[in-house]
């Protein structure tokens, strides 16, 4: 446009991209392609003589002045986009940083999705552990904060491993002194009933006859209790079959009543069970004989034991109350483990630290609840089943 010197002003077209402005002798404006703020920033470059690499000035032979102003920016070549959109750096500006954020979104799910998938491990190792599967070896995560939570979980699992191994060897063990100590004591059992038998035989007394009569009974007790405990040795298990509540309550009064005649107690029973139920009657007779028998050595001579069996809210239970010294704190605790025998409040001779325990065991093949706990007269056990 001037690189000719032209003599006159030849107005631009509208791709024209410069802001320019055409001032008369005397400074008034002829043409321009702005206005307002922008036509007064021209108007101050006409009055100025200083350089400034962005505008350009040209008088003409008629006094007229023209001013452009250069912007080194690259724009839209059509003015039509020109107006719509803002100038291409900014929109270019603004392009890049929304790729830069979907990158950066991209980026954070794609991370989310890894990292998520190494947490599943730590959910993986602790549902393992949990349920005590300890015989696996933990995979590596890949990231080295992960892994070494992992080693810390993995030191865990060995030392749990070695801790329920042990138990479980000890519990062996355990199981196999109880088995031998009840095959031990069938041989002397047998040899005691059948000497009651050959004396039931003879002609005996009334007094002598029913003393007979009820070692009998307890040594039929006792083998029974033997084999129960044989079976529980050995995993073998009694199959569940409907049965009569109020029978079945019938003889456990019948089977405790000569070792509290014996014991000079009164067993006191109120039989309120009704309709059957899927019970493993006879460990159910032996886990119930076990608790009357534990009240009964624990009531002084001349005491009640109360027996009864009752209906409640969703199912039934049987209560054994005693008139003994009660349990301790320490009893209501560990009175049903096996082989305990810490609580000098209810140690008796005999005692040998199976009778409840086989009762708890009983109570939760049945799903029952043992419940161990003291009364005005002294100690009660609560077996509810639902």
């Amino acid at each position: 446009m001037l690189a000719r010197e032209p003599k006159t002003f030849v107005s631009p077209g509208d791709d024209f991209l410069s802001e320019y402005a055409l001032f008369g002798r005397n400074g008034e404006v002829l043409e321009s392609n702005v206005e307002g703020k922008k036509l007064e920033v021209l108007a101050g470059f006409l009055h100025e003589n200083s350089y400034n690499i962005h505008v350009s000035r040209y008088t003409y032979t008629d006094g007229s002045t023209i001013i452009f102003h250069w912007y080194f920016r690259a724009e839209f070549v059509s003015p039509v986009i020109r107006d719509m959109l803002p100038p291409f750096e900014y929109l270019w500006l603004a392009t890049l940083g929304v790729a830069l954020v979907l990158c950066l979104l991209f980026n954070t799910l794609w991370l989310r999705r890894r990292l998520a998938a190494k947490l599943k491990l730590f959910s993986e190792v602790s549902e393992k552990v949990g349920a005590q599967e300890l015989d696996f070896a933990i995979p590596h995560a890949g990231i080295r904060e992960y892994d070494q939570a992992l080693g810390a979980m993995d030191h865990m699992r060995e030392a749990l491993y070695s801790s329920l191994s042990s138990q479980w060897a000890a519990q062996q063990e355990r199981e196999a002194e109880i088995a031998a100590l009840a095959h031990d004591l069938k041989t002397p059992l047998t040899l005691v009933g059948g000497n009651a038998e050959l004396l039931l035989d003879e002609e005996l007394p009334e007094s002598s006859r029913k003393m007979v009569e009820t070692i009998a009974a307890s040594n039929d007790r006792a083998k029974q209790y033997v084999a129960s405990l044989l079976e529980t040795s050995v995993g073998a298990d009694e199959a569940f079959e409907n049965t009569s509540l109020p029978v079945m309550f019938d003889e456990l009064c019948q089977s405790t009543m000569a070792i509290s005649e014996a014991k000079r107690v009164y067993l006191q029973t109120q039989n309120g069970l009704e309709g059957t139920a899927r019970i493993q009657k006879d460990h159910l007779l032996r886990a119930l004989g076990n608790v009357v028998q534990n009240a009964i050595e624990h009531t002084p001579a001349g005491g009640n034991i109360y027996l009864e069996g009752n209906m409640v809210d969703g199912g039934w239970q049987v209560t054994v109350c005693d008139e003994g010294t009660g349990f301790s704190k320490t009893a209501l605790h560990h009175a049903t483990e096996r082989l305990w025998r810490g609580d000098a409040a209810r140690t008796a001779d005999g005692h040998n630290g199976l009778g409840l325990w086989f009762a708890a065991q009983v109570a939760k093949t049945h799903a029952a609840q043992l419940e161990l706990r003291n009364c005005d007269s002294g100690g009660m056990v609560t077996i509810k089943f639902c």
